[in-house]
């Protein structure tokens, strides 16, 4: 397995996160039920990278679940950060809410990443090819993660809002 294979995954959550993250800094609609999708996408991405790293990679399964719970609290907490750090107002419209963050919220999508970076270092053979599908395991989850707390707690303020003009 190449290196540019293994670091695939990682690339696709990078490229999400800084996408997302950038659009923090704006005010913006956000409708339901379209904030579900990323919090989609995400989780059948996991699914299918924790797949391909359990046949791929079996050395050590305990790794690769480790990887992932750790991604999982993270996640929590990136989500319930972002959430306590995003400013909501109504849309006006049914179904909708108007949402801006912060640069509170794209430092915290920053040092989500950095965490990731940082791991490749910091874990036993992080620069071998196999032993970064653990770790993009649990980056996937944790954006996963991320993005269903921030769509329940987006869920929870459109719920708040009649959507009357």
């Amino acid at each position: 397995m190449s290196t540019l294979t293994a670091l695939l995954p990682l690339a696709f959550a990078v490229f999400i996160v800084i996408r997302f993250a950038v659009r923090e800094l704006r005010e913006r609609i956000v409708k339901s039920p379209g904030i579900w999708i990323r919090p989609a996408i995400m989780v059948a991405l996991s699914a299918y990278l924790i797949a391909v790293t359990l046949s791929v990679d079996g050395r050590d399964d305990a790794v690769t679940f480790g990887a992932l719970a750790i991604g999982a609290l993270l996640g929590a907490i990136v989500g319930i950060a972002i959430l306590k750090n995003t400013a909501f107002a109504p849309a006006g419209m049914p179904r909708a809410v108007r949402a801006r963050g912060s640069r509170i919220t794209l430092a915290i999508w920053i040092g989500a990443l950095a965490v990731r970076l940082l791991a490749r270092y910091l874990a036993p053979g992080g620069a071998d090819p196999r032993a970064q599908l653990p770790l993009n395991c649990g980056t996937v989850a944790l954006v996963a993660v991320a993005f269903l707390v921030i769509a329940v707690g987006f869920q929870r303020e459109i719920g708040r809002d009649t959507g009357a003009p």
